[in-house]
């Protein structure tokens, strides 16, 4: 009887209990610093932006000219104004705005599937990695606007124009550029126009990812960009349509490209330049040779004019004669088929044979010997270090603006006279060709497998990365760094519906009183419960802000 009593009253306190808790159970204590904004919080992790220690936005970083999460045009309208392109917010105009893509998705706006960006320059649609593998077949697929001719009965009228040529895009979507209003030509840039005569409305060739150039209005006040520079050609990535770089070859060399050696190298345009491969070497005379090792090509001393010796081949596929003579060589005469005679130079010299300077000789088969001649100027633009030359053409001889002693590296390059050109190499701190990088709304798309080098983070600086993530992936972010230079860390972000965050532990920071070379973290396939998606990096310097740490650093992104 009593035990039961015990539990009677053991069952009235928990029921009691129960009671009191009820309507409470989603009440939750925020935690600052979990990289989840909960109720009382405007951002988390504290730090990263306008990010408090207590989880609320940093007034006084209001009117820095950064858009720093959580930042916006309701709270810092002087650093995020709306209806601006880069505020992380869509405004009317806009189709989307860093993140913010409306719920849209390639699926949404027809394509059978792939991953929808935004362009930051100018906040619209960036198609280029939804996939439509039936475009070109000249017929109507899922998620095609039109397919080559075949403008499914549309024209510019049809779209809202006054009048044009309507049409199809490589992409299968409709071309408007040739589509026009009436209203062009006023004078005045109205709503539809691009642009009006001279008021291209602030747009520039950058903001459509040219390198540089001329932006113009045509006729039909639709932008012209056909005097715009190439495209990204000259960015050190490799971009579509790209067959080299720069440096960056995308791992071709002359042999790959059907040669047997040589140097490789790329044009301005960005194709390859292969005026330095050869097949010199292979046994074989190819098409510029005179021979090829062992084969002569049937040629001999006698066949060359000579009275005997032995005619072999020199390194570069040229014939060599130096043991070849003639039965009068060596009486000091100049004889027909004789270059020279002992010290008899028949008045050259070795300016007069091209080069820069130098003794001119005479070899014993009465030849003239060069052995002893500076740069030869008609050799340089060969490729090829030859006496004299620093470099030639895209071949650095394995040199670096670090190797010239420029503390802060840079890209080396070769003049026209086949010496250094250091004039972009630093002996300071400078800002890479990817700033400014400083936000995730600015952050640069990196691409997995391709190696960027000579990067920078500076005083003050922060980089920001990003790139996407795919399932069933295992990712290695590696930043290459010496440690002894200035220690530097990283931190991984991504999109959780409303904000770029901080994912907690997700971090590089190999602190300790003698810094360590480079920083290196594993992503696995489960990594963040293998959410895919895009990911973000915010590199920087390890210390206090603004005296961070600075550094010269490299960045891959690979599998494994």
């Amino acid at each position: 009887m009593r035990n039961h009593t015990i539990y009677l009253m053991i069952l009235v306190l928990g029921l009691v209990a129960m009671a009191s808790c009820a309507g409470k159970s989603k009440e939750i204590a925020a935690v600052c610093g979990n990289s989840a904004i909960e109720d009382g919080e405007e951002c988390d992790p504290p730090g990263v932006g306008a990010c408090t220690a207590s989880c609320t936005r940093d007034t006084s970083k209001c009117g820095d000219d950064l858009c720093q999460f959580p930042e916006g045009p309701s709270n810092c309208v002087q650093d995020c104004p709306s209806g601006v392109c880069g505020n992380e917010l869509r405004d009317d105009g806009e189709e989307c705005d860093g993140h913010d893509l409306g719920g849209a998705g390639c699926q949404t706006l027809g394509y059978p599937g792939g991953t929808l960006g935004c362009s930051v320059a100018t906040c619209e649609f960036d198609l280029s990695q939804c996939t439509n593998p039936n475009c070109g077949n000249t017929l109507l697929d899922a998620g095609e606007e039109c397919d080559t001719a075949n403008l499914n009965g549309q024209s510019c009228e049809a779209l809202g124009f006054d009048g044009g040529s309507l049409a199809c895009s490589s992409a299968c979507r409709f071309d408007n550029e040739a589509c026009y209003y009436l209203s062009c030509g006023n004078g005045t840039l109205d709503s539809g126009e691009e642009c009006e005569g001279w008021d291209l409305g602030g747009a520039t060739c950058a903001d459509f990812g040219f390198a540089g150039g001329v932006l113009r209005c045509s006729e039909n006040c639709r932008f012209d960009k056909t005097e715009c520079a190439a495209s990204l050609c000259g960015n050190l990535i490799l971009n579509e349509g790209e067959s080299c770089d720069g440096g960056n070859l995308g791992g071709a060399t002359c042999a790959s490209r059907g040669y047997y050696g040589g140097a490789l190298a790329c044009h301005g345009d960005c194709t390859f330049n292969e005026s330095g491969c050869t097949n010199c070497g292979n046994d074989t005379i190819n098409a510029g040779e005179l021979c090829d090792g062992p084969d002569l090509g049937g040629k001999t001393c006698a066949t060359q004019g000579y009275d005997g010796g032995d005619l072999t081949c020199n390194a570069n596929c040229t014939l060599n004669e130096n043991l070849c003579y003639q039965t009068s060589c060596g009486d000091g005469i100049l004889d027909t088929g004789e270059e020279c005679d002992l010290t008899n130079l028949n008045g050259a010299t070795c300016v007069t044979l091209g080069y820069t300077g130098g003794t001119l000789a005479c070899n014993a088969n009465c030849t003239f010997n060069e052995t002893n001649c500076t740069t030869n100027v008609n050799n340089c633009g060969n490729g090829l270090i030859d006496g004299g030359e620093a470099c030639d053409g895209a071949n650095l001889n394995n040199s670096t603006c670090l190797t010239q002693g420029f503390a802060w590296g840079g890209t080396l390059a070769c003049n026209a006279t086949c010496q250094f050109n250091t004039s972009q190499c630093y002996s300071g701190c400078w800002a890479d060709r990817f700033e400014a990088n400083n936000g995730s709304a600015s952050a640069t798309t990196v691409t997995v497998g391709t190696r960027y080098d000579d990067l920078t983070v500076c005083g003050g600086d922060y980089d920001w990365f990003k790139f996407n993530r795919s399932a069933s992936t295992n990712y290695r972010i590696t930043f290459y760094f010496t440690g002894s230079r200035g220690d530097l860390d990283f931190e991984i972000y991504w999109y959780d519906g409303s904000s770029v965050v901080y994912l907690a532990g997700a971090y590089a920071n190999n602190d300790g009183t003698t810094p360590i070379d480079n920083e290196v973290y594993d992503m696995p396939a489960s990594f963040n419960g293998g959410a895919t998606g895009t990911y973000w990096i915010r590199f920087y310097g390890e210390g206090t802000y603004p005296n961070n740490d600075t550094n010269l650093y490299s960045l891959r992104i690979s599998t494994y």
